[in-house]
């Protein structure tokens, strides 16, 4: 298990949303689509580093600043040796390199290099970790994850990591001998807790409540539910799904409190949400349960702790 786990992005979990419940433009529907394809490089690549011998530390998707300035690494290993950073892409198709410069063959057109990137991140972490009063070696990679990709003319000791090369790559890593020792485990604990989750909505299209198709969605599918088992399992016609009505309720409060962070998780606000498909009274339950409530009477909401707006909680 990676020391720091990779969540899916804020922005990703809000255009999954609109996907289901508003009709996006073409170019929305097609950022949507390249934005779930590079998460999906992402895991993959969180697949192989998962399989490492190598005793190591893996932090997964890290959001630093250093000296006012933003950066992000897709996945830092430790080892005992260096640290090593990836850049992970997932780009399809041929592409080739011409002074120094990066096209897509079918167009001919120069795309943004992932190069610079790195290396902008490299730098960055120089920094951070000499501000951390640690001295260790960096070594930088840019992952071209997909089977389905080319790469023509690519310079020599770019730190390019083709799709044919990983294993080769990984069988180099694995070869770093030698234990990690207090210092790198403190280094992990450290850097961790200054990871800060990216709330921003850039580029994710405009919306508003009124906009947005109500009713209860599968959390696979994403199609709207609309057979309930005796109110305790919704189960989906079209995948054939089933989840527990208690974790759809959480899931769903988790999704409106996503979208509209102004407003309160009421019980009114979750039935309307759901186009009061699901009981009010079975809605007021759950919430007691695992949430937390604050105020009385009429005036009562309830909040989920932070992190609760991101991963699933198991309930009952």
């Amino acid at each position: 298990m990676a020391f720091k786990e990779r969540e899916k992005p804020f922005r990703l979990l809000v255009m999954e949303s609109l996907a289901n419940r508003m009709d996006l433009s073409r170019d929305d529907r097609n950022k949507y689509a390249n934005w779930v394809k590079g998460y999906s490089g992402e895991m993959k690549f969180d697949s192989i580093t998962e399989q490492l011998k190598c005793e190591c530390l893996v932090l997964n998707d890290l959001y630093l600043t250093v000296r006012g300035k933003k950066f992000q690494l897709d996945t830092l290993v430790i080892t005992a040796k260096c640290l090593f950073v990836y850049e992970v892409k997932n780009f399809e198709g041929e592409y080739y390199y011409e002074n120094d410069k990066l096209y897509f063959e079918r167009t001919k057109k120069e795309v943004f290099d992932p190069q610079y990137q790195i290396k902008n991140a490299e730098s960055a972490l120089r920094q951070l970790v000499d501000q951390m009063g640690y001295n260790w070696n960096i070594k930088k990679f840019v992952v071209f994850i997909t089977n389905d990709f080319t790469l023509f003319q690519a310079p020599r000791n770019s730190g390019i990591v083709l799709p044919g090369m990983l294993k080769s790559h990984f069988s180099m890593v694995n070869e770093i001998s030698g234990r990690l020792n207090q210092n790198h485990y403190r280094f992990a604990e450290e850097i961790k807790p200054m990871h800060m989750e990216d709330f921003s909505l850039h580029n994710v299209p405009y919306y508003e409540n009124e906009l947005l198709k109500k009713g209860v969605t599968c959390f696979y599918c994403g199609s709207f539910i609309e057979v309930f088992k005796k109110n305790r399992t919704c189960i989906c016609k079209y995948c054939s799904k089933e989840e527990k009505v208690s974790q759809t309720i959480i899931r769903h409060a988790q999704e409106y409190i996503r979208l509209f962070p102004e407003q309160k998780i009421t019980t009114a606000a979750i039935c309307n949400w759901c186009d009061n498909r699901l009981s009010i009274c079975r809605i007021r339950y759950i919430f007691n349960k695992h949430l937390t409530a604050k105020g009385t009477g009429r005036w009562r909401y309830y909040e989920f702790k932070k992190l609760d707006l991101f991963g699933i909680i198991e309930v009952n």
